[in-house]
């Protein structure tokens, strides 16, 4: 079996744990752009799975956890404007994933491929869908 990627190598991980910071108010910086940014990604994504005729209960784990990481932060986030800084900062936090991915011996690409795989041909190897394949199996 292949090796599950780590949840600091998944950029949407990072985006959720910057939510987390802004709500708890550790950080001034809203990072609803990046969520738009993930969420349009991930909509593409979702489009591809339909494409890819990936099964339904894979669908359907992958919107229950982007409706929890994306789609709940954004409807907390709805009554905030966009602001420059905001912006500047997505591309702060993503300089320094990309950083980290690099330091821990992995491509920005190859990730993205191991995700995409993951998603379209139901190899559960990113750490969500992981551990709802694994409660699924229990």
């Amino acid at each position: 079996m292949s090796k599950i990627l780590r949840a600091d190598l998944v950029f949407s991980y990072w985006i959720y744990l910057w939510f987390l910071l802004y709500f708890f108010r550790f950080t001034k910086y809203s990072p609803k752009f990046a969520l738009i940014l993930a969420l349009l990604h991930n909509i593409i994504m979702l489009l591809l799975m339909i494409l890819f005729k990936t099964r339904i209960s894979t669908i359907i784990n992958f919107v229950i956890i982007n409706t929890i990481i994306k789609v709940m932060p954004l409807y907390y986030l709805r009554k905030e404007k966009i602001i420059i800084n905001d912006i500047y900062f997505t591309f702060i936090i993503f300089l320094l994933f990309v950083i980290w991915v690099h330091i821990n011996k992995q491509t920005l690409t190859g990730n993205l491929k191991i995700i995409h795989d993951s998603l379209l041909y139901e190899k559960n190897r990113t750490p969500l869908m992981n551990i709802l394949s694994k409660i699924k199996k229990f």
